[in-house]
């Protein structure tokens, strides 16, 4: 399974604002903070980026991505 990070830049521009367009996370804040792991989303936002990515993500490959990257200071 490919991480978030992978996923995303996996996508063109136009798959990328249609994702985020999908989940209803803007686009600064999924390339600023969440394929870095700077930022958490919850279950709810998780959900959506498993549904809006054909199976391309899983729930665990979401939570291994987060889990394993450390806070920023």
């Amino acid at each position: 399974m490919a991480t978030l990070y992978d996923f995303w830049r996996g996508l063109d521009k136009d798959e990328r604002i249609q994702f985020c367009e999908t989940t209803k996370i803007s686009y600064g804040y999924m390339e600023s903070h969440l394929i870095h792991g700077r930022k958490k989303p919850g279950m709810e936002t998780i959900q959506k980026m498993v549904d809006a990515s054909n199976k391309k993500l899983t729930h665990k490959c979401i939570f291994e991505f987060f889990l394993r990257k450390t806070s920023v200071a």
